[in-house]
């Protein structure tokens, strides 16, 4: 069952962030260990995660991610997604072209731990004005 992990990439390729509320479980934890600060390393609950992932669209373009593949984990409803991103910094204009690695649980249909892992550097430089 790896339809809310196809959801959620096809979702954030839209930053469509409304389109989250239904794919986030009530008690849902998201992580970001490699986020610059301010960003929180660790937000919990529906409410919290989609006051992080509105800002955004703010942020950056719809981040393209391509090359994507998902794998299932030994443990039912675990995935592991590789995924690549190409877009645009708003703050900045610059581009950003990251990498990422991402864990993800499913419940019932629905996610409820999402672990995203990418290079803080090259985030930082698309967001370092010239």
């Amino acid at each position: 069952m790896t339809d809310p992990v196809e959801s959620y990439i096809e979702i954030m390729n839209r930053l469509d962030i409304d389109a989250l509320g239904d794919l986030f479980a009530d008690d849902v934890v998201i992580r970001l260990p490699f986020a610059p600060d301010p960003v929180p390393k660790r937000t919990e609950g529906r409410a919290a995660a989609l006051a992080l992932y509105a800002g955004f669209p703010d942020l950056i373009s719809p981040p393209g991610f391509t090359d994507v593949v998902i794998s299932p984990l030994a443990d039912a409803g675990e995935f592991v997604a590789e995924y690549r991103s190409d877009c645009t910094m708003l703050p900045t204009g610059k581009p950003y072209r990251n990498t990422y690695i991402s864990r993800f649980s499913v419940r019932d249909g629905k996610l409820t731990h999402v672990a995203e892992f990418f290079d803080p550097l090259v985030f930082r430089q698309a967001l370092t004005p010239s």
